[in-house]
C-alpha cells in the first residue's frame, strides 16, 4: 500500500456534528465569529427595505409618528376617551409587538427565504434567523425615537427608567426570533408553517395588551391577571412604564414567567434548529 494522499487525509467536516446540549453555547459562538457576515445581512435588509424610498431612514420615524396623530384623532377627539396618553399605549403596543411578530416570522422563514445562499456555499444558519431578528430590533428601535418628542409634549419626568425602552423592544425581538427557531427547519420541507404563524400573529395582537394595558387587566381581578401571563404582556409594559417614568410594575410570578419562556425559547430554540436544520436544507 503506497502513502496516504495527505490532500484528502487532511480534510474535514464542512459542518462537524454539534452536541445537543451544547448548541445554545456553540451557536453564540458561531455567531461571534461571524458577526461580519451578521452585520453584512442585517445592512441588506435594511438596504433593500428603503432604498426605493424618497425619506430613506426618515421613514423608521415617520411612519409610527403618523400613527401616533391617527390614534389621537380616533381615540381622543372622535371617541372622547378621556385617557389623553391612551393612543401613545396603544402606538407603544403597536411598536413592541411588531418587534415580536416580525422578528417570529422572520425567524420561521428564514432558512427558506435564504435557499439560493444557502445551496451556493455553507456557513452557520444560525445566522439567517439572527440577522432576520437584529434587523426588525433595529427598525424598531428607530421607530421608538418618535417617543421622543411625545416625552416633552405629555411632560413626562425623564428618568433612569427610559433606558428600559430599549431593553423591551429588544426581548420582544429576542422572543420572536428565538421562538421561531423552533419552526424554521420545519417550513423547509412544508411551507403551511409561515402561513400559520402569520394567522398566530395576528391573532396575538387581540390576547396581548396591545389596545389594552396591564392595568386594565388588572381591574377585572383574576381573569384580567391571567390575560397577563402572556409572555409578551412584560416587554410592552416595560415600555409604557418606561415612558410613565418608573420601573416595571408588575406581578413577580408574570415577570419571573416571561423570563423563562424567553431563555427556554433562547436555550431549546438553538438546540432544536441546530439539531434540524441540517436535514431541512435537503427541502430547500
Amino acid at each position: 500500500m503506497g502513502e496516504p494522499n495527505t490532500a484528502y487525509s487532511a480534510l474535514s467536516p464542512v459542518a462537524p456534528a454539534t452536541p445537543f446540549l451544547s448548541s445554545p453555547y456553540d451557536s453564540f459562538r458561531k455567531l461571534l465569529q461571524h458577526r461580519h457576515l451578521v452585520f453584512g445581512l442585517v445592512q441588506r435588509t435594511l438596504r433593500n427595505r428603503y432604498r426605493t424610498a424618497g425619506l430613506g431612514y426618515v421613514w423608521l420615524v415617520l411612519e409610527p409618528l403618523m400613527l401616533a396623530i391617527t390614534y389621537w384623532f380616533l381615540f381622543v377627539m372622535l371617541a372622547g376617551n378621556p385617557d389623553e396618553m391612551y393612543p401613545i399605549w396603544v402606538l407603544i403596543g403597536i411598536i413592541v409587538w411588531g418587534t415580536f411578530g416580525k422578528s417570529l416570522t422572520g425567524s420561521v422563514t428564514s432558512i427558506s427565504s435564504n435557499s439560493q445562499m444557502i445551496n451556493m456555499a455553507y456557513f452557520p444558519r444560525i445566522i439567517f434567523p439572527f440577522s432576520s431578528t437584529l434587523s426588525n430590533i433595529i427598525t424598531s428601535l428607530g421607530s421608538s425615537l418618535v417617543l421622543i418628542p411625545i416625552i416633552f409634549y405629555f411632560d413626562t419626568p425623564i428618568t433612569l427608567h427610559l433606558l428600559w425602552v430599549p431593553l423591551g423592544i429588544i426581548i420582544a425581538g429576542l422572543m420572536g426570533g428565538s421562538f421561531g427557531l423552533f419552526f424554521a427547519p420545519m417550513n423547509c420541507k412544508q411551507r403551511d408553517v409561515e402561513h400559520l404563524f402569520r394567522f398566530i400573529v395576528r391573532a396575538g395582537f387581540f390576547f396581548s395588551p396591545v389596545m389594552w394595558t396591564a392595568e386594565m387587566a388588572l381591574e377585572r381581578g383574576n381573569l384580567g391577571e391571567m390575560a397577563l401571563w402572556n409572555p409578551m404582556a412584560t416587554p410592552i409594559t416595560m415600555v409604557r412604564h418606561a415612558i410613565e417614568g418608573h420601573a416595571l410594575e408588575l406581578p413577580f410570578g408574570v415577570i419571573t414567567a416571561s423570563t423563562l419562556f424567553l431563555f427556554a425559547c433562547l436555550i431549546f430554540g438553538s438546540m432544536i434548529f441546530t439539531m434540524s436544520e441540517s436535514k431541512a436544507v435537503k427541502y430547500l
